[in-house]
């Protein structure tokens, strides 16, 4: 069965570097795009991108207004999809995956509380997702809006701008838009298989983490607490040989079903200790890299970039929709 997988960025993130491992050496490493088609490969792999800068952030679109662009572009893409060819209309009402970092994560809930509630207009979305896979995703609120300040700190005393964003307030704990979502979220969560990801490992500069456990992992009836080295910011960053991402995929394929439908997984110990079974092959990096605009690329089946260059991908591909306010 195929399946479409769309990441959500966080805070201070984009559709491409929150994804991204650099290595010492030098190597770059997008793994939804450079490891997790050749692991998935009937999956269409999607990165959704916002403004969710803290510095010179002049924009007043918040968690609903780009909750309901992702769901947008999404039931776009698919539509279009569905057009173009009888082979790919198996993507398009294939099951869905939602993966989101840190703030993403809301954003995620907030579209399926529109998808669900509020929109007929998304009831093929609504009614096809099955899984959903959070990596340090404040859903009580969280350090995440003071790790930003921090960043953003260091950008006001080298040029005197103050950080600024619509999500700060969001993220503060037990805010009321947070307290809303969630609610409203629970009903929902039924109908969902959900992997949350704890982060281990303190943010140099906060000596602390950034999302408690007690805030990374909402305690729903289909959902399976994870806890992942790395500091926030890492945690969603692996290497060619990390053994990491043998625990994220196999994650994302599991929630791919619906709730009902998944295997008992192995004990995050087992699965942590676990050594890849081989490298995934590298796309090339013929890759435009943070476009913010209200526009949607990536790669065709026909093998073809939508916006430059050819090149050859798994059945799937991988997809980046854009979008700023």
């Amino acid at each position: 069965k195929t399946c479409s997988i769309v990441a959500v960025h966080g805070l201070n993130g984009d559709a491409t570097c929150s994804w991204t491992n650099e290595s010492p050496s030098g190597a770059s490493t997008m793994w939804l795009r450079d490891l997790l088609p050749y692991k998935l490969p009937n999956a269409r792999v999607m990165s959704f991108g916002y403004n969710a800068s803290v510095i010179g952030n002049t924009s007043v679109a918040g968690v609903r207004e780009n909750a309901r662009r992702l769901l947008s572009l999404l039931r776009d893409k698919r539509e279009e999809e569905e057009e173009e060819e009888d082979e790919v209309r198996s993507h398009s009402r294939g099951s869905i995956v939602f993966v989101g970092h840190s703030l993403g994560g809301i954003v995620i809930k907030q579209a399926l509380r529109i998808a669900n509630n509020e929109s007929s207009s998304f009831a093929d979305i609504a009614e096809n997702i099955t899984g959903l896979v959070f990596f340090g995703t404040p859903h009580r609120g969280a350090d995440a809006a003071t790790w930003a300040s921090l960043v953003a700190g260091i950008t006001t005393t080298a040029f005197g701008r103050s950080p600024k964003s619509v999500f700060l307030r969001t993220l503060k704990p037990n805010s009321r838009d947070l307290m809303d979502i969630s609610e409203d979220f629970r009903p929902l969560s039924t109908k969902y298989a959900n992997v949350s990801f704890v982060e281990s490992d303190v943010l140099s500069g906060l000596r602390r983490v950034v999302v408690e456990r007690y805030s990374a992992v909402m305690e729903l009836a289909h959902e399976e607490a994870v806890i992942i080295s790395g500091n926030h910011s890492t945690m969603c960053k692996f290497a060619r040989d990390d053994p990491r991402f043998d625990t994220v995929w196999k994650a994302i394929k599991r929630v791919s079903h619906s709730p009902l439908q998944i295997q008992k997984p192995r004990s995050p110990e087992s699965e942590m200790a676990r050594e890849p079974q081989g490298q995934g092959r590298r796309l090339p990096d013929q890759y435009t890299d943070q476009a913010y605009a209200p526009l949607l690329v990536g790669v065709k089946r026909t093998e073809q970039w939508l916006l430059q260059r050819a090149v050859r991908q798994p059945s799937g591909g991988f997809v980046v929709a854009s979008f700023e306010a």
